[in-house]
């Protein structure tokens, strides 16, 4: 992530913590904070399968290019980036006790605490050579997403590969991140569990468990234990049709299917969940500020500027104006290029001038909204406010 002023470049993935404007008697206070940018890599095409994936990968800290900004996607992953790339991703740490026996993997490499943390949770034998610059196998990779965000596995064996038998050590974790989609293989053709994974595959495979992962914790997704099977909630169930010797009541409607936030919405839980966090009280969601922040953002996407200052509206105090919206205090965040409601916080979170209008004690109201252009490109605003 890297951190610039306020001068705004055009056709770039990056976010702008604002200005927070507060009204004293006498006189107008100024803050103005810096601008950061989400990490690209001038190899990743915008139209690449894995670019969602490696853009968020970079934006969490998960995964990092090489000095000339490549990313290297058809380059073979290593055991030790593998390790390190999981490590990071579950948040595992070794405990100061725990000892490695590899011979081959000392204390200053730079992902020994990673290969530590997952030999530990048994990812790894903690045997004596590691072979960390050897290529991970794609039928080692499963293994290791399977264990280390502890799926379940089971012998219902829905999917089968021509090249996978039973004999394979990894053969229950390939099938399992089949029927899970977290490979896109097709069924009967080949897998190749021995041939090397490679970056764009591996950074693929880990967002896509990432977000099996963030289902599993909030129950879109569970396992039942009697089909042995994950169970997708978000289906909705198919009415049952009665017997036909029975009187037909009539039949249940069916309940509608569970909806998941708008983006902007979304901004608004993660906020207030990071303010309570904080012990900073909850801004109240403010259906003006929620029309404004729209319009903001759908003309930055119109015009392709990221800006606090609107090519329509003008400044923030000119749009609130406009919109005949009264207020005591103002703060805007704003961003574009990320593609998940929580990578943008986490961004704001990440600067302290956005961290500071995000947990602003002063602020009693919020709005958000976004607007997509015609490039795909999410532009975000925020918009806080004291009445």
């Amino acid at each position: 992530m890297k951190l610039k002023n306020t001068q705004t470049h055009r056709n770039k993935n990056r976010f702008i913590g604002t200005t927070t404007i507060t009204i004293a008697a006498t006189a107008v206070a100024a803050t103005y904070a810096p601008t950061a940018e989400a990490a690209t890599f001038k190899d990743v095409p915008a139209n690449h399968y894995a670019n969602e994936a490696i853009t968020y990968m970079a934006a969490n800290k998960i995964i990092n290019g090489y000095p000339d900004n490549t990313y290297r996607l058809n380059q073979p992953v290593t055991r030790a980036q593998a390790a390190k790339m999981i490590a990071l991703a579950i948040k595992a740490n070794p405990s100061n006790a725990y000892k490695l026996n590899f011979t081959d993997v000392t204390p200053t490499h730079g992902a020994y605490d990673h290969i530590r943390a997952l030999t530990e949770k048994g990812l790894f034998a903690n045997q004596t050579k590691f072979n960390p610059n050897a290529p991970l196998t794609r039928g080692q990779m499963a293994k290791l997403l399977v264990l280390g965000y502890n799926i379940i596995t089971d012998d219902n064996d829905f999917i089968r590969f021509a090249d996978v038998t039973k004999s394979n050590g990894a053969y229950a974790h390939i099938i399992t991140i089949a029927e899970l989609n977290i490979t896109t293989t097709r069924p009967g053709t080949h897998f190749k569990p021995n041939e090397p994974v490679t970056r764009a595959q591996m950074a693929a495979f880990l967002h896509r468990t990432i977000e099996f992962d963030n289902k599993r914790a909030i129950g879109l997704i569970t396992y039942d234990k009697q089909k042995k099977m994950y169970v997708d909630n978000q289906q909705p169930s198919k009415p049952t049709t009665p017997k036909p010797e029975e009187p037909k009541p009539e039949p249940p409607k069916p309940e509608p299917p569970v909806t998941q936030p708008s983006l902007a919405a979304q901004t608004i839980i993660n906020v207030n969940a990071e303010r309570k966090a904080a012990k900073v009280s909850s801004l109240q969601a403010d259906p003006a500020l929620n029309k404004i922040a729209a319009a903001k953002a759908e003309d930055m996407a119109k015009h392709g500027e990221l800006s606090h200052t609107s090519p329509t509206y003008g400044t923030v105090p000119e749009m609130l104006a406009k919109f005949n919206y009264k207020w005591k205090a103002y703060g805007e965040n704003i961003a574009a290029g990320y593609i998940s409601a929580k990578g943008v916080t986490d961004a704001w979170l990440a600067s302290p001038g956005h961290k500071e209008n995000l947990l602003s004690p002063t602020f009693t109201h919020m709005g958000a909204g976004t607007a997509t252009d015609k490039n795909g490109k999410i532009y975000w605003v925020n918009l806080y406010s004291k009445k």
